[in-house]
């Protein structure tokens, strides 16, 4: 069987941690090794970690972020495969032992399926979407234009040596980032299809800072435009479009532009992931006077008469 490191950062998550270590304890098989990287926690996370459970604890006593603590304990892994997990997700019982059988000498990484809860009610069976891998073009698009989350995927740690790991300059979104330059490697990969891996979304979250998390992505696309084949500039484009729209719904309009405009120096954006009417709109007249349209639309009719005409 492969040796797996299992990689957890920690920021006074407190009792979730304790859920989330006895996630990878209780199934057939044990994660070889447990690091845990505590990023200057008030709340420490010793008192949350049940005494029949080994890991190793490595502490910064300043807050520097998911991206410098999943690097420290990249650098500090000893097993051949390696994951990253947040201290606040979990895993099913038989995640260990399904994740090493297909860790396997002809791939190097293995993605699982997340289902998301909010205070245990179900948010969505399938956040990273793995079914529609089928349908993209390959993996590269797919990362591109969904966001694979940290815990879905286990990898050869040597990999995510060789893209010296996460990119520190990103705040949020460097998981997004993360996983986009690992599948431009091109490695071999397996796809489980089970959910087998479960995430809290909590209000006080990082991710649901959404201003920061959507220009830290259009961020991470002004550095990867310079780094991936000329052919992802497409896919790029359709991200930044994409976060441009998120951006001006949420009343974000200065920034909005600054994705608009990005998504036109790479493309120009398709808009696929909006209706005809839309990509009309975009392509003659602008992004952005498809939104302001869009808005108006949506203020005049309500939800029941625009689901009927489908128009916009």
């Amino acid at each position: 069987m492969p040796q797996l490191t299992v990689a957890i950062t920690y920021h006074n998550e407190g009792p979730f941690l304790s859920k989330c270590l006895q996630s990878f304890w209780v199934g057939p098989e044990k994660p070889d090794e447990i690091l845990i990287y505590d990023d200057a926690s008030t709340v420490r996370p010793e008192s949350y970690v049940p005494s029949d459970i080994p890991v190793r604890i490595i502490r910064s006593e300043s807050n520097q972020g998911p991206a410098k603590g999943r690097n420290i304990l990249l650098k500090e892994a000893k097993s051949e495969w390696i994951h990253f997990h947040d201290a606040d997700d979990w895993v099913r019982p038989t995640w260990v032992a399904k994740v090493k059988s297909q860790a396997t000498s002809d791939c190097d990484l293995v993605l699982t399926e997340v289902t998301s809860y909010q205070e245990n009610h179900l948010l969505s069976e399938s956040v990273v979407g793995l079914k529609e891998l089928e349908k993209a073009s390959g993996l590269l698009p797919f990362a591109i234009s969904r966001f694979i989350l940290v815990p879905a995927g286990v990898f050869r740690t040597e990999l995510a040596r060789k893209i010296e790991g996460y990119r520190e300059s990103l705040w949020q979104s460097e998981d997004w980032d993360f996983y986009v330059r690992l599948v431009a490697t091109q490695p071999r990969f397996k796809v489980l299809l089970e959910n087998l891996v479960g995430i809290q979304v909590r209000k006080e979250s990082r991710s649901q800072n959404h201003v920061e998390t959507l220009t830290c992505a259009l961020q991470a696309i002004l550095c990867l435009e310079k780094e991936l084949p000329q052919e992802a500039r497409t896919y790029l484009a359709e991200k930044a479009a994409w976060i441009g729209t998120r951006l001006f719904q949420i009343d974000q309009r200065a920034l909005a532009r600054e994705a608009f405009s990005v998504a036109r120096t790479l493309g120009p954006a398709q808009f696929l992931n909006q209706k005809p009417s839309y990509r009309f709109l975009a392509k003659y007249g602008g992004q952005e006077l498809a939104e302001w349209i869009s808005l108006l639309y949506r203020k005049a009719l309500p939800e029941i008469l625009r689901k009927k005409l489908r128009f916009y």
